[in-house]
C-alpha cells in the first residue's frame, strides 16, 4: 500500500457516509412531507364535512361496531376503541385489557357480557372484568372472524375452518361428517327461521352456507351468486335475504326471496362491483356498500351513491349500524362517520 492510499480510503469512506446521510435525510424530508400532507387532508375532509356529518379519527379503520348505551364499541387493526355516542370523543378502555388486534367482530349477549373476535381469539367484558375465552386449551380454535348470539341464547363463532357454538360450558363443531368444506366463516347471520347462514370471503374457496337444523347447503355461481366471495348477510323487512358478494372488479349484491335468487350491479345503480356491506335502515332504506366506490342507497325506488365527497370517511363501508336516536354509525376504512338521522343524504 503506498503511504496515500489510506487517507484516499478515508476520504472514500467519508464520502460515501455523506451520501448515506444525504439518501437518509432525503427519504425523511419525503416520508414527512407524505404525512403532512396526509394530515392536512385529513384535517380538511373533516372540517368540510356536510351539516350533520361527523368523520371521527381515531379510530382509522373500522371492521365492526357495537352500541351500548352511549358507548361505541368499535374494532379493527387497531383493536378495540371507544368512543362517547354524544360527543364522538375517544373514550379509554374499562378496566384491564388484553392486548388485541384486527378485530372482526363485537356483540352484547342478552346477559350483558360483551364479546369480542380479534385474530388472536376470543375476549369478553362484563363488570369492568376482561375474560381470554380464547386461545385455551379446551378451545378449538383461535382466529376468530365473526360472532352471533342465537335467538335461544347459544353463541356462535365463526373461525377458520369452521363454525362453533357455544353452550355455557363448552364449545362445539357445527360441521359434521358430509359438510361442506368452509375455509373461513367470515360473515355469520341468523334468519326470522332459525337458518343460520355463513359466508365465506375468499376470491377462490368462497361461498355461502346456510343451516337448517343439521342440514348444511351450498350455494355458488350456479345457484345465483354474482361471486362467491361472501362478505355479508341481512334480512329486509320482508323477509328477503340480502349477500354482498364480489371480489376486486365483479360482484354486486344477491337477493335470495322464496327460494329464488336475484341480483343486483353497478348497473342496477350499485357504488361499485365488490359489494362490502347490506344494510336496512329504520325507514326501509337498503344500503349497499361497496369496496372501493361508496355506498349505495335505496330510497323510493331509486338508488342514490355516497363517497368521501359526500362526506364518508372512507370509501369502503364496512359495517353500518344505527342507535336509538336514529343515527347511522358508518365504519370505512379511513375512520368512523356519524350521521344525525336529519341530516342531508341526497338531494
Amino acid at each position: 500500500m503506498f503511504p496515500g492510499d489510506a487517507s484516499m480510503n478515508g476520504i472514500r469512506g467519508r464520502d460515501f457516509a455523506v451520501r448515506i446521510v444525504k439518501i437518509v435525510a432525503g427519504i425523511l424530508i419525503v416520508a414527512g412531507i407524505i404525512v403532512g400532507l396526509q394530515f392536512m387532508l385529513g384535517y380538511l375532509q373533516v372540517k368540510s364535512t356536510p351539516s350533520g356529518w361527523q368523520i371521527i379519527r381515531p379510530p382509522d379503520e373500522v371492521y365492526t361496531l357495537l352500541i351500548v348505551n352511549d358507548t361505541v364499541w368499535t374494532g379493527g387493526k387497531d383493536g378495540v376503541i371507544l368512543i362517547d355516542r354524544t360527543t364522538g370523543k375517544t373514550l379509554p378502555l374499562p378496566g384491564s385489557p388484553p392486548s388485541v388486534s384486527y378485530v372482526r367482530s363485537i356483540i352484547k349477549d342478552r346477559q350483558g357480557t360483551i364479546w369480542i373476535a380479534h385474530d388472536g381469539g376470543i375476549v369478553t367484558y362484563r363488570n369492568g372484568n376482561w375474560t381470554v375465552v380464547a386461545p385455551n386449551d379446551t378451545v378449538p380454535f383461535t382466529e376468530t372472524l365473526s360472532l352471533i348470539e342465537r335467538r335461544d341464547g347459544i353463541i356462535v363463532a365463526g373461525t377458520t375452518g369452521g363454525v362453533y357454538s357455544f353452550n355455557g360450558t363448552g364449545w362445539k363443531s357445527l360441521m359434521s361428517p358430509g359438510s361442506p368444506s368452509i375455509a373461513t366463516a367470515d360473515a355469520i347471520f341468523e334468519d326470522r327461521d332459525g337458518n343460520l347462514w355463513v359466508g365465506c370471503v375468499s376470491p377462490t374457496h368462497g361461498g355461502l352456507y346456510r343451516l337448517n337444523g343439521s342440514t348444511w347447503t351450498s350455494f355458488t355461481e350456479s345457484e345465483g351468486l354474482l361471486h362467491e366471495s361472501s362478505r355479508a348477510i341481512t334480512q329486509d323487512s320482508g323477509g328477503a335475504i340480502w349477500v354482498a358478494s364480489g371480489f376486486a372488479g365483479t360482484g354486486g349484491a344477491v337477493i335470495y326471496r322464496n327460494g329464488t335468487w336475484s341480483s343486483l350491479t353497478v348497473d342496477n345503480g350499485l357504488a361499485g362491483p365488490a359489494t362490502r356491506v347490506v344494510y336496512q335502515d329504520h325507514m326501509g332504506r337498503m344500503w349497499v356498500g361497496s369496496e372501493y366506490d361508496g355506498i349505495a342507497v335505496l330510497d323510493h325506488g331509486s338508488w342514490h351513491v355516497l363517497t368521501t365527497k359526500d362526506g364518508l370517511a372512507g370509501q369502503e363501508v364496512k359495517f353500518m349500524t344505527e342507535d336509538t336516536d336514529g343515527t347511522f354509525w358508518l365504519g370505512t376504512n379511513g375512520g368512523l362517520n356519524r350521521v344525525d338521522r336529519n341530516a342531508t343524504l341526497f338531494s
